[in-house]
C-alpha cells in the first residue's frame, strides 16, 4: 500500500514532529536551569557561605549535584535520541496496518 498522504494528514504529522522537538528543547531548559542552580548551591555551601544557616556540608565537599545531572542527563539523552535519531516511522507503520486489519474485518 503506497503511503500517500493528504495535505491534511502531512500538517498532522508536521505538528507532531514540532511538538516533540519543542518538548526535548523545554525538558533541555529545565534540565539546564535546575542543575545550574543545584552546582550553585553545591558550590555556594562548600565554601562555607552557607554555612552559618546550617545549609553548609559539614566539612565536605562531596559534589552531590552530581547524581541529578548525569541520571537526568542519562534520561534527556534518551529524549533526544527519541526525538531525533530514532524516528524511523514505526508507529505509522503500525497505525496503517492496524487500519488495514480493520478494513478486512480482522479487529
Amino acid at each position: 500500500m503506497p503511503n500517500e498522504m493528504s495535505d491534511e494528514e502531512i500538517r498532522r504529522e508536521a505538528i507532531r514532529r514540532v511538538r516533540r522537538k519543542r518538548g526535548f528543547f523545554v525538558h533541555l531548559t529545565v534540565y539546564l536551569i535546575v542543575n545550574a542552580f543545584l552546582w550553585c548551591m553545591w558550590s555556594l555551601s562548600a565554601s562555607g557561605v552557607f554555612a552559618g544557616f546550617g545549609w553548609g556540608m559539614h566539612g565536605t565537599a562531596f559534589p552531590w549535584p552530581v547524581f541529578t545531572t548525569v541520571f537526568w542527563g542519562i534520561g534527556l539523552l534518551f529524549h533526544g535520541l527519541g526525538v531525533f535519531a530514532f524516528h524511523s516511522g514505526w508507529e505509522q507503520k503500525e497505525i496503517d496496518r492496524e487500519i488495514e486489519q480493520i478494513k478486512k474485518g480482522k479487529g
